[in-house]
C-alpha cells in the first residue's frame, strides 16, 4: 500500500476561465510530482467546497 501526501500551491480564481487553479503537489514513495489542475465552481463557494474540489481534480486528474 502506497501513502500519498497532497499539498495545494498559489491557489487562485482564473476569471477568464470561471475556475480556481492551483499547483498540485503530490508526495508518494516515487518523489514529489507537481502539476497545474483546475475546478470549474463559483466565486460563491464554501472553502470546504473549493478544496474538496482541488483535491479531487488532483488524486483524479479531471477537472
Amino acid at each position: 500500500m502506497s501513502t500519498q501526501a497532497l499539498s495545494l500551491h498559489r491557489v487562485a480564481y482564473d476569471p477568464e476561465m470561471s475556475a480556481f487553479r492551483a499547483e498540485a503537489q503530490i508526495l508518494d514513495a516515487s518523489g514529489i510530482h507537481r502539476r497545474p489542475i483546475l475546478w470549474r465552481g463559483p466565486t460563491t463557494a464554501d472553502f470546504k467546497r473549493i478544496a474538496r474540489g482541488l483535491r479531487d481534480a488532483a488524486l483524479g486528474g479531471t477537472a
